[in-house]
């Protein structure tokens, strides 16, 4: 029973696609894999940290935070299980994580050991395969928003600077901005953002707080 759970936490995530029962099995029984769990409130990556390992989420709810190279504003959000804490941060020139993450709930994990990883790309060509399309995604992603149209008016401008400074550009989004750095970044007055801001409140798309801008479900700002 506890290999069958197992299996199916496993073949949740996109590393482990398309792998057998007994690959995953054969997985389970030979490799090393690190199993821990956070409480609500427990750190469990700090940003800036060596990404020595590659961290699966099982079970639980967590929140991430972003900031910005100046310090001058963040972004939270929140992911649910399956997720993969930032893979791309395991190789390449910056092997540091680039946002701090927190449990919202209890949560479990499952941890693998960057040697180990690369035992298992040698190992299973699935695996392999599965971690270059996983990059691969990633980098396309990055180089097609740079190519896309901004559009012209300041929601489009602001609605562009949000899901660019996401890590998922879904689910709930918390911008801890001042509106005058928020107008500095997309050119600009902080009148105009305002205005913007409060229409988009208005609208349900938004709630403005001081220094914040809460985004229940950035997709519905996206696909305006």
């Amino acid at each position: 029973m506890a290999e069958l759970q197992l299996y199916d936490k496993l073949s949740q995530f996109p590393l482990f696609l398309g792998m057998s029962h007994n690959d995953i099995m054969e997985l389970v029984a030979h490799n090393r894999l690190d199993f821990f769990k956070k409480e609500p409130g427990e750190t469990i990556i700090k940003a800036d940290t060596r990404c020595e390992m590659l961290t699966l989420l099982t079970n639980g709810q967590i929140e991430s935070l972003t900031e910005s190279a100046d310090h001058s504003y963040t972004v939270e959000e929140v992911f649910n299980s399956p997720y993969t804490l930032q893979p791309e941060n395991l190789f390449g020139s910056n092997q540091r994580y680039r946002s701090t993450f927190v449990a919202s709930t209890r949560c479990n994990f499952i941890a693998i050991d960057k040697r180990e990883l690369v035992v298992l790309f040698d190992k299973f060509e699935t695996i392999r395969l599965n971690y270059l399309n996983m990059l691969a995604s990633m980098t396309q992603k990055t180089l097609r928003s740079v190519w896309l149209n901004k559009g012209t008016t300041e929601r489009t401008h602001i609605i562009h600077f949000m899901a660019n400074h996401c890590l998922r550009p879904a689910g709930h989004k918390v911008f801890h901005i001042l509106m005058t750095r928020l107008a500095e970044e997309i050119n600009t007055s902080r009148r105009n953002v305002s205005a913007e801001l409060n229409k988009m409140q208005a609208e349900g798309l938004l709630s403005l707080a001081r220094g914040r801008i809460t985004v229940p479900f950035m997709e519905r700002l996206i696909t305006l």
